[in-house]
């Protein structure tokens, strides 16, 4: 949903200070335009690898949360934000091994959508 909203937001053409370009606000070319770009970013990654990194960033975001609120610990919320989710995320994978496709990129983008998923919640500002 971050990205989504990055790319809706950002997908307006950049002007430089010294551009004598007029600029007018977003147009519906410039919609379609950041649609675009987060298509072929999909295709890039994959549709599957971003699917793994949200469930885990759910699940890392969610228990970071229910930990800090008990122990008030930043660390703490942290590591076992992180730690469930690469914990569920690897169970699934093994349960891949034998009913599925299992691969370590999965388990890559399960390991960096725990640790935004955990860092979103702890942050300090």
């Amino acid at each position: 949903m971050k990205l989504l909203l990055f790319l809706l937001l950002f997908s307006t053409p950049c002007l430089g200070q010294d551009s004598d370009v007029p600029y007018y606000g977003g147009t519906p070319e410039n919609f379609r335009f950041g649609l675009s770009q987060m298509d072929k970013f999909i295709e890039s990654i994959g549709q599957d690898k971003l699917l793994h990194a949200g469930g885990c960033y759910v699940i890392s975001a969610t228990t970071a949360s229910i930990v800090y609120n008990i122990t008030e610990n930043h660390k703490k919320a942290f590591m076992y934000g992180v730690l469930s989710s690469v914990v569920i995320g690897g169970i699934k994978e093994i349960h891949d091994i034998k009913h599925g496709d299992s691969n370590w990129a999965d388990m890559g983008a399960n390991v960096v959508g725990g640790t935004l998923g955990a860092f979103t919640v702890t942050i300090r500002f």
